[in-house]
């Protein structure tokens, strides 16, 4: 049995023995059952996440040339006052959908990931609308607020040829915090908000992530649980730095949420951002705001970069669209 502390309210979930679930996809349950992430680390020792940029980015790249052999797009690096960014155009996309765009940001824990387009591309394949991945700047080179600096600049670019109604937002992951902290600081400059966005397995406030991250990890169930914030080599906390938590430009759920754009979030069961997600989504209801929250069984963090499962091409349809129902309604 499992221990229970009455008096402190504490699950020990030690001998708890969780088979490969019946309810996912053949491909999933092969997926799950092969230990994808690798094998539990013999020490407990953390790294810093940014110290991996080389392996990582390396990583990245080879997930974008996999996608574009699957959505093969025109892909063209450029500067967007003085920000890299990836533009990246569906080579069949009608003429209809020329006026349409979004952005995309990148996943990465707020200190990897420049130049993955592992969404950016499956979403301009599916939608035939053009999508711009931002290339923000990392921590901790960069603190809070220039990620969103960055995102705040090119949106301002596109603002000048196209409607704030032809326009979305969205990410993975830290790009999906990014996508609720860039909407709260539009408000603030009084800048007209985009049609929608996407808050992909993330959620309104990076230093409250609930309680699946205290026993799932961003693999499921091997690796490493999260460090806290209080560690000094937790990414979010490296990444605001000195800034407020409880600033809405920050934790966009403490903040008035009355007029944020519909909104679709992505989870899944084995996803240690579940919680958040479900958080943010409960909040934005509460306030009234159209949200729709998809959990995928037995799913961990990002499971759509896995294209090779059929609950990775799931989720990507519904984010397709939902980006096209509200495009072009």
């Amino acid at each position: 049995m499992n221990s229970y502390n009455i008096e402190g309210g504490v699950v020990d979930l030690g001998r708890i023995k969780l088979p490969v679930p019946n309810s996912v996809s053949p491909e999933a349950q092969t997926f799950l059952a092969s230990n994808p992430w690798g094998e539990t680390p013999e020490t407990d020792e953390p790294i810093a996440m940014w110290e991996t940029r080389d392996a990582t980015d390396a990583a990245f790249r080879m997930l974008n040339e996999y996608a574009l052999m699957i959505w093969p797009c025109d892909i063209e690096e450029t500067a967007i006052k003085g920000v890299r960014c990836h533009r990246i155009r569906n080579k069949d996309a009608p003429e209809a959908l020329k006026n349409k765009v979004m952005i995309n940001l990148h996943g990465g824990g707020f200190v990897i990931g420049s130049g993955a387009l592992g969404e950016a591309i499956p979403i301009a394949g599916e939608t035939g609308i053009e999508v711009v991945a931002v290339d923000y700047r990392l921590a901790p080179e960069h603190l809070f607020p220039a990620a969103v600096d960055d995102v705040l600049a090119v949106y301002k670019h596109l603002l000048q040829d196209h409607a704030p109604q032809d326009i979305a937002i969205f990410g993975t992951s830290a790009g999906g915090f990014l996508t609720a902290m860039t909407i709260m600081r539009l408000k603030k400059e009084c800048l007209p908000l985009p049609c929608c966005c996407g808050v992909f397995t993330a959620g309104g406030d990076i230093a409250n992530l609930g309680e699946t991250f205290n026993y799932l990890t961003l693999n499921g169930f091997y690796s490493h649980i999260g460090l806290p914030m209080s560690h000094p080599l937790c990414e979010r906390a490296v990444f605001v730095g000195d800034a407020d938590l409880d600033d809405p430009l920050v934790a966009p759920i403490k903040g008035d949420l009355s007029d944020f754009p519909p909104t679709l979030l992505v989870s899944g069961t084995r996803d240690a951002v579940l919680s958040s997600a479900t958080m943010f989504h409960r909040a934005l209801r509460r306030a009234g705001r159209d949200a729709d929250l998809f959990v995928f069984e037995a799913m961990p963090h990002a499971h759509w970069y896995n294209f090779q499962l059929p609950e990775a091409r799931e989720a990507i349809d519904v984010m397709a669209q939902f980006f096209s129902k509200h495009l072009t309604q």
